[in-house]
């Protein structure tokens, strides 16, 4: 009963059929607009392609480039969009910033959805082939995906401690540590519900002082710079084979992007990325915000122990109100970024999105990329044992199309030793920009309530039924040089409530 009250929750804040086809009309709007101007490919990444988004959630695109272009690519497109502005009627564009940082970013809003645009960000499309592949072959019904997108509610709405702009945890964080929880307990777990249950226990009491969460195993900061993995026990449903197998599959030579950059360097919170054995997927989290994320995952974990104990009808409110602010966001209707109303919480109606995505799109724009940048994907043997997995778990459809993809896509390569990445010409996969459909104006949204807390600002969704918009102008390379862009710097364009701790997310 836990569970159907949890999924009916989950049918409120995943994608909508309405989202998916606004997002997506978004997504085919800049592809063509980028690549007619400029004759280069943008491909989406993260939430949205992987179908794990919230209803506040982003867009996230990657412009990949030629080596030596990145620099003029940036100016010419944040030139463009502001030149674009208001003038397309069905796609208007707004608020225009470039983000002064390691990664360039270019941020916007597109008929009032938060779009983030950056550059050869090949690292976001191995991911998003990673974890679709991972869902594939957990099944369930998606289990992997709606468990993401139960444990990102409660983050963002509930407790605040998502956002890595705001020094807190970002989205990919929580996606791997959803993925270990699942590796480690997958024969206990019976949905998204008792997943953020175990994610909250778990990670309420796992010693972040002295250990790196990894998905086979804890590793001791002390072994660090040598990752020494301290396995916890032989059951896991994704082994070291399996994990390798998708490293050489997804990842890119670390030479190509960061060729001194082989250190995991520690920060509050560690993580290991299960694709960049030296990246750290906790370095965004700041001291303070550790602190209050720990505190979080233990006092979450202990209210809805609470609310188990419960029986009937008392169980399925207390799993409502733990839920309180999601569904006062999301459950009356409205969504911001659906242009029509949807179903509310609570009348038994769904509007939900199908969660599948497309694996096929995922790896051609990833393989694209390495072609792109000159590195094709790695050599495999053509018989890679498939990763044991438990009885309910048996579900291969994304190992067979990758290796179908494998064999296709390098059939006319050179054969070599594996996890050889061998230089090739230069050039662009072309994926041509999907049809956008003409759109109805979004409706008013001003009836719907902002979620007030700490952590995190989620801005009252008035804001995106205001015609007023901030005044951008062109730039030059030297304005970069000595800048003079509307800048954001490497942190967010929306401020921050102060923060409390203990937060009053969790006040008796």
């Amino acid at each position: 009963m836990a569970e159907r009250r949890a999924q009916e929750i989950i049918w409120t804040i995943q994608p909508s059929v309405v989202s998916d086809r606004s997002r997506q009309a978004i997504i085919g709007f800049l592809q063509g607009l980028i690549k007619d101007q400029f004759g280069v490919e943008a491909f989406p990444f993260g939430s949205v392609p992987l179908k794990t988004y919230l209803p506040d959630g982003d867009i996230d695109l990657t412009v990949v480039s030629k080596p030596g272009m990145e620099k003029d690519l940036v100016i010419n497109i944040y030139n463009a969009l502001v030149k674009q502005g208001e003038n397309n009627p069905h796609f208007p564009i707004r608020h225009v910033n470039y983000v002064q940082a390691k990664v360039k970013v270019i941020k916007c809003d597109v008929m009032n959805i938060s779009v983030d645009i950056s550059f050869n960000q090949m690292e976001g499309l191995s991911a998003l082939c990673f974890f679709e592949q991972v869902d594939q072959l957990i099944g369930r019904n998606h289990m992997f995906k709606r468990s993401i997108i139960l444990v990102k509610a409660w983050c963002y709405y509930e407790s605040r401690i998502l956002g890595a702009h705001s020094g807190l945890l970002s989205t990919y964080a929580i996606a791997v540590l959803v993925l270990n929880i699942i590796n480690r307990f997958h024969q206990t777990l019976v949905g998204p519900l008792s997943v953020l249950y175990k994610f909250l226990d778990y990670y309420g009491k796992f010693d972040w002082d002295n250990c790196c969460v990894s998905l086979d195993g804890h590793v001791p900061i002390s072994s660090l710079p040598n990752i020494l993995v301290e396995p916890l026990n032989n059951n896991l449903l994704l082994d070291r084979e399996f994990l390798d197998y998708c490293k050489m599959l997804y990842s890119i030579p670390i030479q190509a992007v960061e060729p001194d950059k082989d250190e995991f360097f520690t920060k509050f919170l560690n993580i290991i990325d299960p694709l960049k054995a030296n990246n750290n997927l906790g370095r965004s989290v700041a001291k303070g915000s550790a602190k209050r994320i720990r505190f979080a995952f233990a006092a979450g974990a202990k209210k809805l122990k609470m609310v188990f104990t419960e029986s009937g009808a008392g169980m399925g409110t207390g799993i409502e109100e733990f839920f309180f602010n999601s569904i006062e966001r999301n459950g009356k209707g409205e969504r911001m970024d659906a242009e029509v109303p949807v179903n509310v919480f609570g009348t038994g109606k769904s509007d939900a999105s199908n969660l599948s995505g497309d694996f096929m799109l995922h790896y051609r724009s990833l393989l694209s990329g390495q072609l792109f940048h000159g590195y094709q994907m790695p050599h495999i043997v053509q018989h890679v044992p498939r990763p044991p997995l438990a009885a309910h778990f048996q579900d291969t459809n994304a190992w067979n199309i990758a290796q179908r993809l494998i064999s296709r896509n390098l059939q006319n390569v050179p054969q070599g030793p594996p996890i050889i990445f061998v230089p090739v010409p230069l050039f662009a996969y072309h994926v041509p920009p999907q049809q956008t459909p003409t759109f109805v104006p979004f409706h008013n949204l001003q009836t719907l309530p902002t979620s007030r807390g700490t952590g995190t600002y989620i801005p009252h969704l008035s804001r995106f039924a205001n015609n007023g918009h901030r005044q951008t102008l062109p730039v030059t390379r030297d304005d970069v040089r000595t800048n003079s862009l509307p800048i954001v710097q490497a942190a967010s364009k929306h401020p921050t409530l102060e923060f409390e701790y203990p937060p009053k997310a969790f006040d008796t």
